[in-house]
């Protein structure tokens, strides 16, 4: 049904998932697809406006609309784009409950005579899921000319209806305000070309720019999230990479606003045709956790986890990683090159059970090669055997960790290939200590993941480690690749040998390129991942129930305070000084010690809400709260609140909260009970009305305070 060109006509069409509602002037086009309220311009068909309830999230003038863009390097003149912005007499349509956009030929951004024309269309509709809205687009090239790059959804007029400090862009990577951190000066001094108000984002690990692919544009009081429906690699290239990783950001200095364009690294030849993946919008009242429930449950839907996360991980704030030497170890006890004996282990297990770590992973326990045995120069097999049953008499599993992607040289030749160009030599006596130009004792080649013989060798190896007892493994380098076999082939087999022998048994890896298949297999990381101040991983916590997210500690309580109350799982190796990871005792820093004990203490006493309780962050909060953090566990029978100092002077924390969103109460009530980091309640619980306002006691940096909020009268 084509939409009639009379100003002010409405037509509302009743869908089985939502509704869609759309009027049409000679200039634009309005439609309401649950609850969103879209503006197109007629002529271009580039997207003029989003509002939902009272926020009007974009804006753009008729010039800088947009809605798809594409590369289209030809006629002599390499940057030529087609798009949206470009285009002229574009088709609005209501097709099967849908909003159609068709460009029967994509304008250019310089003129030049076509040779044949690309079209192009955009399918918007209501979806299932409350507030979702699908959008997807396809092209069809019958031009001369290959189209190496797509960018949709583009989305070119984004305002900051909460202000440039209060309007974020949240990824399960970090939280940015792109108004405030994008906003460079046009005298900036930079290369034109490289300026800082552009920025590319990645997805694929949680330690890359976005984590997973999923964003959010908004406030505490609202905004929408965005992400495809690709699960693991979604399309890939001729050469088996995925097409569809980037996001990439502008703010014009034009006119302040920002443009989010989602790219795809396609190649769409001559007479191909291609289309998107649907991307799912989620317009929202309140904080980024009400707009993040759709993508939670696609990750569940997808991960299909064949193994629960083992209890002692769940009463765990996190795991200690013990280098038991250096890579190029020797006997010599005058040599500090071994640092730790198998003899030591059950000491250094009971030390971690004691700061509320139920895990051990151990690095170095024998020679840089497919494992066989442990190294005799820090024990023997009776030692090692007798070690890690000492560990787990106490309560802490033993994990080993292996690497046999990065296989050293003369590895390699076993399996037809030895090309030299890995290294990753390591050693207190290198300068430099990592990597030094010069080592070749370490060099070796990356595995090819589906060469049957190492899949073989790799793969009765791991079996016969576990066959001796040796149940939990640790995986260097998880660095996926499509077609099989695979890592995942590996993976399967030696994790339902190990189930079968211990079903605590554990299995973790560096999350290095795929986070959905790991999602699946991992019940932790080993990541190098470190505290900053600029990275947010609350959005993961609450879409990815697995893998345990590590961030490592060496003896900082700051860094202990922020990833317990964030839910992050804590790679604790305190080193000695000039020392390497994990040579020191937990003992051997007091204030670590003191600050690991707390929270392990915390986390069990709340334990209902940090391991069943969903991650919200700040979400809560009616209004931001400057100097200090605060994150949310939501329960349908109360949340927890965890708050702390996030300044260097002693004060009183007040915020503000919204609790009716969140928490139902039938009788309006709710009773708040506060208390200190020694899990001592402050004061008796008492009564509080929706909009919750609390001020904390003095609280010196770093110190925490909690609060448990239920709805009706208290049990």
């Amino acid at each position: 049904m084509r939409i009639l060109t009379v100003f002010g006509l409405l037509i509302l069409a009743l869908l089985g998932t939502g509704w869609l509602a759309w009027a049409q002037s000679s200039d634009v086009v309005k439609a309401e697809l649950n609850g969103l309220h879209v503006t197109i311009d007629a002529s271009s068909g580039g997207l003029l406006k989003l509002e939902y309830a009272d926020m009007t999230m974009l804006q753009a003038t008729p010039e800088s609309a947009s809605l798809l863009d594409a590369a289209y390097p030809g006629y002599g003149f390499e940057p030529l784009r087609l798009g949206t912005r470009y285009s002229k007499d574009a088709r609005v349509e209501v097709v099967d409950g849908a909003l159609h956009v068709t460009w029967d030929a994509l304008g250019m951004s310089r003129a030049f005579a076509p040779e044949g024309r690309v079209s192009a269309s955009v399918r918007i509709e209501p979806a299932p899921g409350g507030h979702n809205v699908a959008i997807t687009a396809s092209i069809d090239n019958q031009s001369s000319i290959a189209i190496p790059q797509v960018l949709f959804p583009d989305l070119a007029g984004l305002l900051p209806f909460a202000g440039e400090d209060g309007t974020e862009l949240r990824t399960c990577g970090f939280a940015m305000k792109p108004f405030r951190d994008l906003n460079v000066p046009v005298d900036d001094g930079r290369w034109y070309a490289s300026r800082r108000n552009w920025m590319e984002l990645k997805s694929g690990a949680y330690d890359k720019s976005m984590g997973a692919r999923w964003m959010d544009f908004g406030s505490l009081k609202g905004g929408f999230s965005l992400f495809p429906r690709l699960w693991s690699w979604g399309p890939l290239n001729a050469a088996g990479e995925p097409v569809s990783e980037y996001v990439r950001l502008h703010r014009s200095q034009t006119d302040g606003t920002l443009r989010i364009m989602c790219e795809h690294r396609v190649t769409i030849a001559p007479g191909e045709r291609w289309s998107s993946p649907e991307y799912i919008l989620t317009p929202h009242e309140h904080g980024w956790a009400k707009g993040v429930e759709s993508f939670r449950s696609w990750v569940n839907e997808n991960v299909q986890r064949p193994y629960p996360l083992p209890e002692h991980l769940r009463k765990s704030l996190g795991y200690r990683t013990v280098w038991m030497a250096q890579q190029y170890a020797n006997a010599d006890p005058s040599e500090p090159t071994v640092v730790w004996k198998f003899r030591d282990l059950p000491d250094l297990a009971m030390e971690s059970k004691a700061h509320g770590l139920n895990e051990m992973v151990v690095w170095l326990w024998q020679p840089w090669e497919i494992p066989k045995e442990p190294s005799p120069e820090l024990g023997t097999l009776e030692e090692f055997n007798q070690a890690i049953e000492a560990c787990r008499a106490v309560g802490v599993n033993v994990s080993l960790f292996v690497s046999v992607m990065t296989m050293l040289d003369p590895i390699p030749s076993r399996y037809g290939w030895n090309d030299g160009q890995e290294y990753w030599g390591y050693h207190s006596d290198f300068v430099p200590m990592l990597r030094p130009y010069y080592g070749t004792a370490s060099r070796g080649s990356f595995a090819d993941l589906h060469n049957a013989q190492w899949q073989g060798d790799v793969t009765a190896s791991l079996l016969n480690m576990i066959a001796r007892g040796w149940h939990s493994i640790t995986w260097d380098q998880a660095r996926h690749a499509p077609g099989e076999p695979n890592l995942e082939t590996i993976f399967s087999r030696v994790r339902s040998a190990a189930k079968a022998r211990n079903p605590e048994a554990t299995y973790s890896a560096e999350n290095l390129n795929n986070l959905d298949l790991d999602s699946r297999w991992l019940d932790y990381t080993w990541n190098w991942a470190l505290f900053d101040e600029n990275l947010d991983w609350r959005v993961l916590t609450n879409a990815y129930a697995t893998p345990r997210f590590n961030v490592n500690v060496g003896a900082s309580p700051r860094t202990v305070k922020r990833l317990f109350m964030d839910h992050l799982f804590m790679n604790v190796m305190p080193s000695k000084p000039e020392g390497i990871n994990g040579s020191a005792r937990i003992a051997d820093c007091p204030e670590l010690s003191r600050a690991l004990k707390i929270c392990a203490a915390l986390h069990e006493q709340f334990l209902p809400y940090f391991e069943d309780g969903i991650p919200v962050g700040d979400c809560v909060l009616s209004a931001p709260c400057p100097g200090a953090r605060i994150s949310g566990y939501l329960r349908s029978d109360g949340v927890l609140l965890v708050v702390t100092n996030t300044s260097d002077q002693a004060q009183a924390i007040a915020f503000d909260c919204d609790l009716a969103p969140w928490l139902d109460s039938p009788s309006g009530e709710y009773f708040v009970k506060p208390y200190d980091e020694a899990g001592t309640a402050r004061a008796p619980r008492t009564e509080t009305a929706p909009s919750w306002r609390e001020t904390t006691p003095i609280l010196k940096p770093d110190e925490l305070a909690l609060y448990v909020v239920q709805a009706g009268p208290p049990s």
